[in-house]
Parts: structure tokens; C-alpha cells; sequence
């Protein structure tokens, strides 16, 4: 418990300072939103997976409720019209072609990924008996660095664009191939990186179907919920793959 409560208020406090360093950026410096809310969606990914590794806590009820940490780290932004220093910290979140459903779009998508990835990573545990911090922290990653990636990259570099719609609206948004190819290359390397995880005729299937199905997921889910469907797909096809001796 003490592990736990030290982790938390390190975590709100580092985010607290990261969202107004950013925001401030954002205002003062006309930087991109598309940057800085990537900045975050790596930070509030990986950064309690760093502080969970040289603090562990002990015990899976209080884990999950860590995982889950992103309510009470989001949910004073509701009160921004109300205290100008939370405003300032939401530019760093807010890019205007998602208002008004910015904060609908981030609580949500935060909520339904940890959902499926870690549905997936009990069920991994239960019937292919590997530990399922493991297989959680296989499907993050292979559901949040591409899409991390992508929006940064097709910014700067994209070219080629296309149109994808979202939840709730109408509005047709936009993403690119080469945002599309970050997700492609970024998988490979995930599956690299967990390569010890799979068997050797696993990891093969793994190599040859994940990067370019997780790469049309990212491409055709909806404008900022693509996380849930990334989510659900890499775990669906990772207990796939798992069957596989």
C-alpha cells in the first residue's frame, strides 16, 4: 500500500507539471497539439510501468487500480472553465478539430483499452499460464507505440492522406500512409522485443500477420477511439497466436 500511494502521487504530480510545461508550449509557442498530447499519451502509458518496476506493489488489486489511475488524473479537467492553471494544462490535450468532444473521446478511450488489454492478459494467464503483466505489457505495446508514432509522423512527414470518420459526428477526419507505416514498422519491432514470449513457430505467425493487421486496424478505426480497437485486435490476435504450439 505505501508503494502504491508514493506511485500515485508521484504520477499526478509529474503529469500535473507535464501538462502545464506543455500547455504553455502550446499557448505561448503555437506548438502543435498534435506533438504534445503524444507526449502525454507516452508518459501516462509508460511512465507508472517505470515507477511499477522499481516500486512494485505486491499485490494485483491495487495494479489494477493503478491501471486505472487516469480517472482521478483526468477528471479535474472538467472543472477548467473554473481555474485557469487546469486550463492551461488541457491545451495540452485539446486539438481543436476534436472539441467539442475531446474529453468524451480521451475518458473513453482510455477506459475501453485498459479494459480489452487487460481482459486479454487475464485470459492469457488462465489458459496459457504466462504471467499476465507480461502479456498486458505486450498489448500495450503493441496497441499504443505505433498509434503513438503515427500522429506525430504523419504530421510532419505525411503526405498521402485519407479519410476516416469518428464517433458521435459526422466530420470526416484525416490520417496518412506514412502514419499508417509507423504502426507497420513499430509492431515489428514490439514483436522483436517480446520475441522470448512465443514459441518459435508463434513468434513466425507473429512476425507475418501482426504488423499489417494492426496497421489496417489503426487505418480504419475511428478518429481518437483507435486505441479500444487496437487494443481489442492485438489481444484477440495474440491469444490466437498463443494456440498455436
Amino acid at each position: 500500500m505505501q508503494n502504491f500511494i508514493i506511485i500515485e502521487i508521484i504520477k499526478l504530480s509529474c503529469f500535473w507539471l507535464l501538462a502545464f510545461f506543455l500547455g504553455s508550449c502550446v499557448r505561448k509557442y503555437k506548438i502543435k497539439v498534435n506533438y504534445t498530447r503524444k507526449i502525454h499519451h507516452f508518459s501516462l502509458i509508460f511512465f507508472p510501468l517505470l515507477l511499477v518496476a522499481y516500486l512494485p506493489y505486491g499485490n494485483d488489486l491495487l495494479g489494477l487500480l493503478g491501471a486505472f489511475s487516469f480517472i482521478w488524473t483526468i477528471l479535474p479537467f472538467y472543472f477548467r472553465r473554473y481555474i485557469p492553471t487546469l486550463e492551461t494544462c488541457f491545451l495540452s490535450f485539446d486539438r481543436p478539430e476534436d472539441r467539442p468532444f475531446t474529453m468524451l473521446w480521451l475518458s473513453t478511450q482510455f477506459f475501453f483499452s485498459l479494459v480489452f488489454g487487460i481482459s486479454v492478459a487475464i485470459f492469457a494467464e488462465v489458459y496459457f499460464q504466462i504471467p499476465w503483466a507480461e502479456i498486458a505489457l505486450l498489448v500495450i505495446c503493441l496497441a499504443h507505440i505505433g498509434d503513438g508514432l503515427a500522429e506525430p509522423i504523419g504530421v510532419r512527414f505525411g503526405r498521402v492522406r485519407y479519410k476516416t470518420y469518428a464517433l458521435f459526428t459526422r466530420k470526416r477526419y484525416y490520417r496518412t500512409l506514412e502514419g499508417s507505416l509507423a504502426v507497420f514498422l513499430s509492431t515489428i519491432g514490439v514483436i522483436l522485443w517480446f520475441g522470448y514470449l512465443f514459441t518459435s513457430q508463434q513468434f513466425f505467425i507473429a512476425l507475418f500477420t501482426l504488423p499489417l493487421l494492426l496497421m489496417i486496424t489503426e487505418a480504419i478505426s475511428p478518429h481518437t477511439w483507435d486505441g479500444p480497437f487496437l487494443s481489442a485486435i492485438s489481444g484477440l490476435a495474440v491469444c490466437i497466436i498463443l494456440t498455436f504450439s
